[in-house]
């Protein structure tokens, strides 16, 4: 595993109606790491629960230094807030296995935004 700090862009509630579960205490953290990760769409993301202050739901990748974390409940992250982030090579055996705190990543392409 590898540690990297990411800067928060932005913390902002999600629209509860685009969701599935339609809940309406989810939260959207945005942030950008401080380096490109090589294998950014298969890579496995470790955070630190004391940073982020409330519950993970999930997290994706958009770029290759760029990640969302969807989380239930507001987190006190603002802008240009750093956290920590550990990553490493997601296994075949935990990708059907999640953690709160340890996330196998999704990514989510433009292509697939505008379907």
């Amino acid at each position: 595993m590898k540690r990297v700090e990411a800067k928060i862009q932005e913390n902002r509630k999600e629209d509860s109606l685009s969701e599935p579960d339609k809940d309406p205490n989810t939260w959207l953290i945005e942030a950008k790491l401080d380096e490109d990760i090589v294998d950014w769409e298969t890579v496995r993301l470790n955070f630190r629960f004391d940073e982020i202050e409330a519950g993970i739901v999930e997290g994706s990748m958009a770029e290759p230094n760029r990640f969302t974390v969807r989380t239930h409940g507001e987190s006190p992250l603002k802008r240009g807030d750093v956290i920590h982030v550990e990553f490493g090579s997601r296994t075949r055996a935990e990708g059907s296995r999640r953690a709160s705190a340890s996330l196998p990543v999704a990514t989510a392409r433009p292509d697939d935004l505008l379907s």
